[in-house]
């Protein structure tokens, strides 16, 4: 669910809220020179990556499924710069 709506997901400008289906080659709302931002949050697919993961790998579902998380893998890390997300901190760590 999440992984194909990451895989297919629209962008719109936070200013207007504008939607394009790819990202502008200025990387900025054309309409009004806003942010752009995706539509699916990189956390609502990190979340579910492991766990296809580990699916595929335990269920043996052929490489199809292998290479397309891969691919998917891969584009999360092209669209987000950062290393390393920063998790929010827990009750825990203060104490």
């Amino acid at each position: 669910g999440n992984l194909k709506a990451f895989a297919c997901q629209q962008f719109r400008c936070s200013r207007c809220g504008s939607k394009f289906r790819r990202i502008p080659l200025k990387g900025v709302c054309t309409r009004c020179g806003g942010k752009i931002s995706l539509t699916v949050h990189r956390g609502a697919i990190e979340k579910y990556l492991g766990v296809a993961e580990r699916l595929v790998e335990k269920y043996n579902m052929g490489p199809y499924h292998e290479q397309r998380l891969r691919l998917i893998a891969d584009e999360i890390n092209s669209l987000f710069k950062e290393k390393h997300m920063q998790k929010q901190p827990n009750l825990i760590d203060f104490m």
